[in-house]
This record gives structure tokens, sequence and C-alpha cells, in this order.
């Protein structure tokens, strides 16, 4: 049975049912519950980190590089008689497409949930209107990495992207948003800011800030290549301070930091409900700017995990496409997971994280972590996540 799980990337999207209620789908295929939409290959901001590598377009976007709104509906439609019942927004950045509003609309009458990351430079009052009474998006992510409107900008390659942040953020809240979560994007430049971090986000209206530490992929290579992102050690001390000293003093206490299940401690496994840090890849297609779909995101740098394009059939992608079969068959076999994980008591819900990172690590959808494989080689994976210390 395919269980529901909390995404690595997005807690907020029902990425996985708990069985196929009055679905036709065969045996082993699990629903396809969620899209995750890149509207836009284009971007306003020119990030440091960001996974996906984004084109700089400076303020106009490339109608090559948007998702066509009319071939996205006929995806939707074809897609709910497989479960779909939400989407992500995201890119790129979302709001940069020409016809968001129309999208924004026609997945509303659709009877689409929605989700939305964004830099939030382009949210207005009125934007934010918008999206709160006319829209079915009810959740929404402001990134905001520095408590310094100049290192902000800098790490987001823009002036003038921290006032705008805020300035967004201020508009949800006006708007009648009160869930709004701000998420920060951790390295060793700003790991000393967090506090300040946490402290603006709840001044300005966020009920969450989700800590998500800056990955070995797209630009984020070129970070890890300089020594700025965080070691294994580095993210333990990191999840000590977060679920302890800093959500004692702070004034917002929903505080979320993405971390492999083994490597929790028991108590912040009670306090965080089991999240799995499992990526929900095995309910998702991604859609990417220039129509393609994809795992997800990572389609726009790993071409062989493009699955097709939106015209092709949704059902027939879901159903046949052999990479999809070989990901549920290898996902489904726990105790054959390679490495570490093969002996982690926790595979089964993990099932190894984020499998885009992993391809790009190990040449395998299926593959070890990068953080549990530091923490193995340097003897920091608890003992008693493994199944061969179950056997002692």
């Amino acid at each position: 049975m395919w269980r529901e799980r909390m995404s690595l990337c997005d807690p907020n999207l029902p990425v996985e049912a708990s069985a196929n209620s009055g679905l036709n789908l065969p045996p082993g295929v699990p629903p396809l519950c969620a899209f995750y939409l890149y509207l836009t290959s284009g971007c306003n901001l020119a990030c440091r980190h960001c996974w996906i590598k984004p084109r700089f377009v400076n303020g106009k976007p490339d109608p090559q590089e948007c998702i066509n709104p009319e071939l996205l509906f006929d995806a939707v439609r074809e897609a709910k008689t497989l479960g779909l019942n939400s989407v992500k927004l995201t890119g790129g950045e979302p709001l940069f497409h020409p016809r968001f509003r129309d999208i924004a609309r026609g997945l509303t009458e659709l009877g689409i949930g929605m989700n939305m990351e964004t830099n939030g430079v382009l949210l207005t009052p009125e934007l934010a209107r918008f999206l709160k009474n006319e829209t079915k998006i009810d959740f929404i992510s402001v990134s905001l990495d520095e408590d310094d409107p100049q290192a902000h900008d800098t790490f987001r390659g823009v002036k003038g992207a921290f006032d705008a942040a805020l300035r967004g953020l201020d508009a949800l809240k006006e708007a009648g948003y009160n869930n709004t979560q701000v998420i920060m994007s951790v390295h060793k430049g700003n790991i000393g800011v967090i506090e300040g971090v946490v402290a603006l986000a709840a001044a300005h209206g966020a009920a969450s800030v989700k800590f998500n530490p800056v990955t070995d992929t797209g630009r984020g290579r070129q970070m890890t290549e300089r020594g700025e992102t965080l070691s294994i050690q580095d993210l333990l001390a990191l999840e000590k301070y977060v679920y302890g000293e800093l959500k004692e003093k702070a004034s917002l206490k929903n505080l979320i930091l993405n971390i492999p299940p083994a490597l929790r401690s028991f108590q912040i496994l009670m306090e965080t409900r089991g999240c799995t840090g499992d990526c929900g890849v095995i309910g998702i297609l991604g859609i990417l700017g220039t129509g393609e779909i994809a795992m997800c995101g990572i389609g726009q740098t790993i071409p062989s995990l493009v699955y097709g394009k939106l015209g092709d059939s949704i059902t027939d992608i879901w159903l046949n496409h052999p990479k999809l079969q070989a990901l549920r068959k290898e996902l489904g076999d726990a105790r054959n997971y390679p490495g570490i994980c093969g002996d982690c008591l926790m595979a089964s819900s993990c099932r190894t994280g984020c499998v885009a990172n992993n391809y790009l690590e190990g040449g395998g959808m299926i593959w070890p972590g990068k953080q549990c494989q530091e923490a193995d080689e340097l003897g920091l994976f608890p003992a008693n996540r493994r199944r061969s210390w179950k056997k002692e």
C-alpha cells in the first residue's frame, strides 16, 4: 500500500494517497497525486545556490521557455483520472510566467489544490489579494536567506531582492494568508544568522521557517567545491540547535530542518512526527518550462530523466514509462538498497531521500544519500538504526 508521507521538497503537498480509492490503476502503480510545475525556465534573480540553474532573464520572460497553459490544462484533466489533486507552482520564478494568472485561475476551475514557492520579489498587495480570493493557492513559501539586505541581495544576485521579499511577505499577511512559510537556504556563510532570519520571518507574518541546506546540485556544486556547504557534522549540530536552543527562545516555534530520519534523535523524531525525508517522487511528475515531462526539475539538468512532453499521453507515461517502472520496483525493495541504505532500519520510509540528487551523485536513482553516506564513513551513523545491529 502506498502510504502518505511528508515530502522533503514540500511538506504540504499530499504527494501520495493511502489507497487507489476509486482509481482504476494496475497493481503496483501508485496514484499520480501531484504535478510540480516549473512554470518558466527563466528567473528574475540569479541565486548562487539554485539547484536547477534557471536563466537570469532580467525582467523579461522568454515565451519559448514557459509552460503552455492550454496544453497544461489538458494534461491536468487527464491526470485527474490517475489521482491528481494538487500542484506545486515553482520555477524559475512562477510569477515570472506572462500568463501566471490564467494558469492559477484555470487550475482553480479544474478543482486542483495549489501551493507555490516564490522569491517574493514580484508579490504586490493586489496580486496577493488575487491569490487569496480568486485561486486555490492556499500555501505560499517565500525565500529569505539573510537578515541583512546587502548579504541577501549578494546571495540572490539582484539588488533590492531583500526589501522586495519582505514587502511580498507583508502583502501576503495583509491579504489574509496566515500560514506563509519562509524558506532559508542554509550554508556556512549564513548559518550564524539563522536566529535573525527567524525573527524577521515572524515580524513579517510568516507562520513557519524551513531550513534547506544547500545541496551539491546545479550552482550549489560550485559552493561545495569552495567549501561553503554544510558538512555532516555541521548538519547534525544545526539540527540540535534548531530543535533545542533556537526553538526554546524564538517566538516562532514551527521550525523545519531537512535531515534524513536515520540521523535524527528519537526525541526529534517524535517532535517532527516522523518526518521521513522522502521526496515524494513516487507520486509526482514534474513539468518543465519547456513543456517537457520529467521526474522533477532535475530534468533540466539530466535529459535521461525526461519522460515526454505536454501533448503526450499522461496515462501512457505514468503507467508504462520504463524509468518510472524501474523506480517503483527498486524503491519497493528496501533490503536490497545499496550501501548504508540497505542496512538502515528506516530505509523503507526514507527510501534513500532525494532521488534526483542520488542520481547526480551515484549515477542511479536508488543510491545512498550523501548525508547518510558521509555519516557512515565517519562513524556518525547511529548503530541502533542498522539492521545488522538488531541481529547482534
